[in-house]
Order: C-alpha cells, then structure tokens, then sequence
C-alpha cells in the first residue's frame, strides 16, 4: 500500500468515525482503532522486504546481531507504545495513556539492559587495562 491510499484510509476512517460518534462514541472509536490496524498491517507488510536488507547490510558488515535486534526490539516497544498511548487520549483515558508511556519506556530499557551490560563490562576493561 503506497503513501496515498494509507493517507485515503486515514481520511475516511476520520470522516466514518466523526460521522457514527453523532450516534454511538464507542463504535466511532472502534472504528477509528480499526482504520489504524488497516494502516499498521498494511505498513507492516511493506517492511519485511526492509528487514531482509537490513540483514544483508549487518551479515556483510560483521555486526553483531544481538544489537540489530535490540534496537529492532526497542523500535517495536516504541511504535507499540505510542499506538496505544494515542487509542488511549483519543478515549479521553490520559492517566492510563501516562501509565502506558511509563510502561513503554521501562520495556525498553529493560529490552536494552543486555547492551548496557556489555558496554558497562567493556569500560571496566579498559579501565583495568590503563
């Protein structure tokens, strides 16, 4: 799906939603939670042909691949994150959108604890070895 019909989607989702909250708020936002999902999945389709670059590049560059997936993980917990965290203020639900960015910031540093932990080990060696 090409930038212009996710924009069309986007569009008629919005008008659809508005159009049924006059009648029913919980379906317009069910609606609107839908056209999203339409939009994620669609994009989502698009980007595996980027993660098999993105594989090609890191196997030619001799990288270590518990990095790339640490911050493909984190990037996820990010998207994820925000998702919600917008579902949830368009709900009018803003302290469980705050809780939701806590718990979304926690994902990810405890996702990145690994690589905190090997640059953690390699600055005491380098201390020890001056």
């Amino acid at each position: 799906m090409n930038i212009v019909s996710i924009c069309a989607v986007a569009v008629l989702t919005s008008v659809l939603s508005l159009t049924v909250k006059k009648h029913n708020s919980e379906i317009a936002m069910l609606v609107a939670v839908v056209g999203c999902i339409v939009i994620l999945l669609s994009v989502f389709s698009s980007v595996s042909s980027v993660f098999g670059n993105i594989s090609n590049l890191l196997n030619n560059a001799a990288i270590n691949s518990n990095y790339i997936s640490i911050l493909l993980k984190s990037i996820g917990i990010c998207f994820l994150t925000e998702f919600a965290i917008d579902c949830c203020k368009d709900a009018g639900q803003n302290a469980l959108a705050n809780n939701v960015s806590i718990a979304g910031k926690i994902m990810v540093l405890l996702t990145a604890m690994p690589l905190f932990e090997e640059i953690l080990n390699f600055s005491v060696s380098l201390m020890k070895a001056a």
